[in-house]
């Protein structure tokens, strides 16, 4: 396949894509946003600014184009010229920078395709970078094999809630056992977090509601039986409705005091506390 890279002058993370290309034959045409490929990706930027993401530090790059799809940065950019879509879910847009990265979520892809992943972790571990990974539980098979690999730097889990509620708050169908072992092997990353964003549910009558202070201590709980322990980094984070996607969460006002769910957390995971 031709690739377009848009690249940025003295980025580190297009050299290490490039070289990628390089090694596996794949040709490419480079477009430096900075040299004389800038008005290339304005163009580029202008057609498609709804699948670029820009955040408060602007554009993350690579972005590598093939006609039809997009890929940016570089975790989400490796993975696509792997295996193509097939690791969709695993990766995101990463927004760390130096020699960190991050948009990597074991929960997030196929089971199926959990060799490619590891060896995209392996890649950017050979390129001596260091890799922060999300997981919710879900896929702790993968977890495990990223675990034994010494693959993750930073590992943060959100927990979503209750184990009666897991699968709802997760929009699909959860087997609880898997968000245990995966609790029993978080403690054994080289660093680690585990977090509970406050969240709606969407409740059995069509109300919508966010978690309730009890169903966060019996997350707390939950946290306490997977992993074996009532004394883990626990952070309680609110949620944003102005970044939800469903418009019925937008229009909830956020939580503004969340100490009663500290306390109640604390009844299970005596270091709970509030995320800053």
């Amino acid at each position: 396949m031709d690739i377009t890279i848009y690249t940025a002058t003295g980025c580190a993370r297009c050299k290490i894509v490039k070289g990628f290309m390089e090694e596996r034959g794949i040709s490419y045409v480079e477009k430096d946003m900075k040299a004389d490929g800038k008005d290339d990706f304005q163009a580029f930027y202008k057609a498609n600014r709804s699948a670029v993401f820009r955040g408060p530090e602007g554009i993350e790059f690579p972005i590598i184009y093939d006609g039809e799809n997009i890929r940016q940065s570089i975790g989400a950019a490796l993975a696509f010229l792997h295996a193509g879509k097939k690791l969709d879910g695993f990766f995101t847009v990463g927004t760390l920078h130096k020699e960190w990265v991050n948009g990597i979520h074991v929960s997030g892809g196929d089971p199926r395709y959990a060799e490619e992943f590891l060896y995209i972790l392996r890649y950017l571990k050979d390129k001596n970078m260091k890799l922060q990974l999300e997981t919710t539980g879900k896929n702790s098979g993968v977890l495990k094999q990223v675990l034994d690999e010494g693959l993750a730097d930073v590992m943060i889990m959100d927990v979503l809630g209750p184990e009666h509620l897991y699968s709802r708050l997760a929009g699909e169908e959860i087997d609880i056992e898997d968000i245990k072992a995966s609790l029993g092997l978080i403690q054994s990353f080289p660093e680690y977090k585990i977090r509970t964003v406050i969240a709606p549910v969407i409740r059995e009558d069509g109300s919508v509601s966010y978690l309730t202070p009890e169903e966060i201590a019996l997350t707390a709980k939950l946290i306490g039986e997977g992993s074996g322990s009532n004394k883990l980094p626990y952070m309680l984070k609110a949620f944003e409705p102005k970044e939800a996607q469903n418009p019925e969460f937008r229009k909830l006002e956020p939580i503004v005091n969340l100490l009663p769910y500290r306390s109640k957390a604390r009844t299970y995971q005596v270091f709970a506390d509030i995320e800053k």
